[in-house]
């Protein structure tokens, strides 16, 4: 699955936007690979949310 495009539901790609955009593609990197190591095949806000409270 690593090889494979993730999806990205449209409120995480909104999400997403909110972030500024030089870091930007790093944010987005660092969300796709946690989804990849637990086997997500789609990028939600609520993905998003558990990865923010578990980073910090």
């Amino acid at each position: 699955m690593s090889e494979l495009e993730l999806k990205w539901e449209d409120d995480a790609t909104a999400l997403l936007g909110k972030v500024p955009i030089f870091v930007r593609k790093m944010v987005k990197g660092k969300i796709e690979k946690a989804a990849r190591a637990a086997n997500e095949e789609t990028i939600t806000v609520a993905f998003m949310d558990k990865l923010k409270k578990e980073q910090g």
